[in-house]
């Protein structure tokens, strides 16, 4: 029989993702891979660049500053209270892209779970430019596709 659970502020499994925290308050492993559920802070122009998941929602819902996304063609700047999300197969980036602005904190859920695992390879990967075929199998492994730049690329910001 599944067990509830309780994640008390400040609590879950920290990461570092670029420099950047994500805390993790559950993942596939203990949710019947349903969800991950996740906490993150993003850095001024730290992002992912534009990417689809095969099989997963990649959900947002910012909790302070301003956060940018984009799904599809469109960039939104999102507000706290606001959320978005992007089902599998549209293309979409996200990040800090306001000069001069603190942290921004978002929840970040993906159905199904699992996608704590693609982080935490991620965050294990010596610094520097990752060898082409190791992302090739990493992005197979993981359905996940790249198919442009960095939000901050596409939007030509510089630190």
């Amino acid at each position: 029989m599944a067990e509830g659970r309780i994640v008390r502020q400040g609590a879950g499994d920290p990461l570092d993702v670029l420099g950047d925290e994500l805390r993790f308050l559950a993942v596939g492993e203990g949710t019947g891979r349903r969800f991950d559920f996740m906490i993150q802070n993003y850095s001024y122009l730290v992002g992912p660049p534009l990417h689809t998941h095969r099989d997963q929602d990649d959900t947002f819902y910012v909790l302070d500053g301003v956060l940018s996304v984009q799904i599809g063609d469109e960039v939104y700047d999102l507000e706290p209270g606001d959320f978005a999300t992007a089902p599998p197969g549209v293309p979409h980036t996200f990040g800090n892209m306001r000069r001069g602005q603190a942290l921004v904190r978002a929840v970040n859920v993906m159905t199904p779970g699992g996608f704590d695992e693609v982080l935490r390879e991620f965050s294990a990967l010596p610094p520097g430019s990752p060898d082409a075929e190791l992302l090739r199998r990493w992005h197979d492994k993981y359905g996940l596709t790249v198919v442009g730049p960095p939000l901050a690329v596409k939007l030509g910001l510089t630190d």
